[in-house]
């Protein structure tokens, strides 16, 4: 079964085109294709695809209908930023059933970045950094948010200690500042995906 999978990152919105088996397992390579809106953002901390909302469907459906092979209904893999509002998660969901969506299948980045029991997540999003406490025997979170602009490398790290007083837990990344580049191990996409695909 084809799959989509869609991370929107600050300003474009990272997709790839899935062949799954009946046990979850990609058939073939993975390609990534950014989406990048074709009007600049305008309103500072607000993503590029949330602005002008209404007139996002039509070009992001005619980059999908490329990227997908014809506009047929398929179920997406929506990443979501772990600062995003259910009405945010909503919008997302929506534009993407909008745009061919069969499906829209959610989760939060902070719980793809490993197959680890317990771990901190640093992801970042245009307006704020968060830091979780991932327990795989809980469905409580601890998290902390930090406005883009006072997520310093000294704040972010200090959060870290706060959900990790004893420094004892792996620490993954992924769409941080660059200033955050050494903090933790660095995850890409394809790890997003490979535990996306556990969950289903």
């Amino acid at each position: 079964m084809r799959h989509v999978f869609v991370c929107p990152m600050n300003d474009t919105i990272e997709t790839a085109v899935l062949d799954i088996y009946g046990d979850n397992r990609i058939h073939g390579p993975v390609s990534f294709v950014p989406y990048t809106p074709q009007e600049p953002p305008l309103i500072p901390f607000v993503p590029a695809y949330f602005q002008d909302y209404n007139h996002q469907r039509a070009p992001l459906r005619d980059f999908l209908k490329e990227q997908t092979y014809g506009f047929k209904p398929r179920d997406y893999m929506l990443v979501l930023h772990d600062d995003a509002t259910d009405l945010e998660a909503h919008a997302l969901s929506e534009l993407l059933i909008a745009c061919g969506a069969r499906e829209t299948l959610m989760e939060y980045r902070a719980f793809l970045l490993s197959s680890e029991p317990r771990y901190i997540a640093v992801t970042g999003s245009k307006r704020a950094v968060t830091v979780t406490l991932v327990m795989a025997e809980t469905e409580d979170t601890e998290r902390i948010f930090l406005p883009i602009s006072e997520a310093s490398f000294d704040n972010t790290v200090e959060a870290i200690r706060e959900l990790d007083p004893d420094g004892k837990l792996p620490v993954f990344r992924f769409g941080v500042p660059d200033h955050l580049a050494t903090v933790g191990e660095m995850v890409n996409a394809a790890v997003l995906i490979r535990n996306f695909l556990k969950i289903l």
